[in-house]
């Protein structure tokens, strides 16, 4: 019996098509928006092993309790910024790896640059000798490096939290005034997927109610706890609030969307307003100040001498080729930093 791509025979399936009076091309966006409804569908998540976390506790478990215990402050900080990173690797798996990598870095370091001087200088003692400050630096460096990438995170994700987080709050107060439970509110978010930047926390709440079976209050006090941004745990702690003592959720929410919304204008406002300041200061440093210089080596050319014993032709290749470009990129650079995402 002939059957077709839906598992139907196919004279079943016209005969079905035609009682319903749609056709094949009308079946099959149905199919395949069922499909992608299915794929929305947000997997609970949970902390994964994996085999470099794995080779560095069994190497330096018992060095990682050694200093975790002894430099107490030191790593309490450290696991601190991990949890508001949401970096999904157990604290004392992460040093065991910081551990490991620092080691591998230093070897390479070493080996490396003995190698490197072993071809250049031929006199492998020197190599040796000249090798050590360079693996106790590259060890150094990454050490440092695992120590600032959970700062480095948290950063990031405190701005991309705040950009969301204005819109996240009007979405939320819509679906609040539909009337679905606040447990819902959050489900709806999270299937939406809208909010990349703050999707992470509303995974946590959902993972919380979801699959470890808390409360919402205690999920939403748990994120809160660990959330990197202000704005947002004083969110969440107004809505324990809020669904504790029995107020409406819908004019909660929207008070906090009119606010969140203004407060986003007015940082919109003012930084179009300073872009003016900086246009100003790009046109006088960048642009004025560079034809007075370059007009003034021309006066020196003519006139003849030199600058700092070096000729006005080496003075104008530098600033021309090499200093103007560098400070245009750093200016650049501070804007991107300054700029607010979209």
């Amino acid at each position: 019996m002939e059957t077709s791509s839906f598992g139907l025979d196919k004279k079943i399936k016209s005969q079905y098509l035609n009682e319903i009076g749609a056709d094949k091309y009308i079946l099959q966006r149905a199919v395949k928006r069922k499909k992608e409804d299915l794929s929305r569908n947000i997997p609970y998540t949970i902390y994964r092993k994996t085999s470099y976390g794995s080779a560095a506790n069994y190497l330096f478990e018992n060095l990682t309790f050694i200093l975790t215990t002894k430099y107490k402050d030191f790593f309490n900080n450290l696991t601190h910024l991990i949890r508001l990173a949401d970096i999904r690797v157990l604290s004392k798996t992460y040093v065991s790896m910081m551990i490991l990598t620092s080691m591998l870095a230093g070897f390479f370091g070493f080996f490396s640059y003995l190698s490197f001087m072993i071809i250049r200088t031929n006199n492998a003692a020197l190599g040796v000798i000249s090798s050590v400050p360079v693996a106790f630096l590259a060890s150094l460096t990454t050490f440092g490096f695992f120590y600032l990438y959970p700062y480095l995170l948290v950063s990031s994700r405190k701005k991309a939290i705040k950009n969301d987080l204005p819109f996240l709050i009007i979405h939320m107060a819509a679906i609040a005034g539909s009337g679905a439970s606040p447990s819902s509110v959050f489900n709806l978010i999270l299937r939406s997927g809208e909010y990349k930047g703050i999707e992470g926390e509303i995974k946590k709440i959902v993972n919380y109610t979801n699959l470890f079976g808390y409360d919402l209050s205690t999920a939403l006090r748990t994120v809160a706890a660990t959330t990197p941004s202000y704005p947002f745990r004083e969110l969440l702690n107004g809505i324990i609030a809020t669904t504790e003592s029995g107020s409406d959720l819908k004019s909660y929410l929207n008070e906090k969307a009119k606010d969140a919304l203004n407060t986003y204008t007015l940082e919109r406002r003012r930084y179009v307003e300073s872009l003016a300041t900086y246009s100003d200061i790009y046109t006088g440093a960048f642009i004025a100040a560079p034809l007075l210089f370059i007009t003034t080596l021309a006066i020196i050319n003519v006139i003849g001498g030199t600058i700092g014993n070096l000729s006005v032709k080496t003075i104008s290749i530098f600033g021309i080729f090499v200093a103007l470009p560098l400070l245009n990129i750093a200016f650049l650079i501070f804007l991107s930093f300054i700029q607010p995402e979209e």
